[in-house]
């Protein structure tokens, strides 16, 4: 039994579009429009890319764990579907942090990588996410591997608070946050904090994109599998999600 090739809606590809334009708009203005650090010179310009996929890995982490706690409660496919999308631009997301991080430690730190609490604990965040996808590598049954990765994310989303407050709890050699959300205030430049607030909602954007695509995807690949299962009887291979 085979289904009609899906096509992608109208609306998504324009999604995708401003997504990609406003990712450009974003790097143009960190690196043209934004004036440079009185310390820090032109390397300031990497903060733009680095705390936008920083805050957004949180966010997707964020879903990645609601959808999987909605799994574990109802055990909708969709749930799980959604949860991959999550776990998955958190995992992409969580890389581009580090790497963000090690562009800018080596000029400043003279280091790429030490491991302080900040770091450890990021590093450890991207090493869950992998596991994830590693964990469901190996379970073949689709609850009980939708279950273990929710759980799996779910002690993710829990290590978020202390890996967000590690810079002011633990000695480290993170920068202090220009952007304290508990009560240290807005320590940035008026121009830096619109171009900053800019391309997070841009790397936001881009998310969005992401996740949405990838569950079309993977509710496509549901489809498929249990249009395979119904054919063959009940027999049938599992796609993975």
């Amino acid at each position: 039994m085979s289904l009609a090739p899906s096509r992608r809606p109208a609306w998504l590809n324009v999604l995708a579009g401003a997504a990609f334009l406003s990712v450009a708009i974003g790097a143009y203005l960190g690196l043209r429009v934004s004036p440079p650090d009185v310390n820090q010179g032109d390397l300031i310009r990497v903060m733009y890319a680095h705390v936008s996929v920083a805050w957004v890995s949180f966010l997707a982490v964020g879903v990645a764990a609601l959808a999987g706690i909605a799994f574990l409660w109802r055990g909708r496919p969709r749930m799980d579907v959604i949860s991959v999308a999550g776990a998955e631009t958190a995992l992409l997301y969580g890389a581009l942090t580090i790497i963000g991080g090690m562009t800018y430690s080596k000029p400043t730190l003279n280091t790429f990588w030490t491991w302080d609490a900040k770091l450890t604990l990021t590093a450890l965040m991207v090493a869950l996410l992998a596991g994830v996808f590693i964990v469901r590598g190996l379970i073949d049954e689709p609850q009980r591997r939708g279950r273990v990765s929710a759980v799996i994310l779910i002690v993710v989303l829990a290590s978020l608070p202390l890996n967000y407050l590690a810079a002011e709890w633990f000695r480290t050699l993170h920068p202090a946050k220009a952007i304290d959300l508990t009560g240290g205030g807005v320590t940035i430049d008026g121009t830096m904090l619109t171009i900053l607030l800019y391309n997070v909602v841009a790397a936001g954007l881009m998310f969005v994109w992401l996740l949405v695509e990838r569950v079309r995807i993977g509710m496509r690949e549901v489809e498929i599998d249990a249009r395979r299962v119904q054919a063959d009887g009940g027999s049938g291979e599992v796609v993975r999600v």
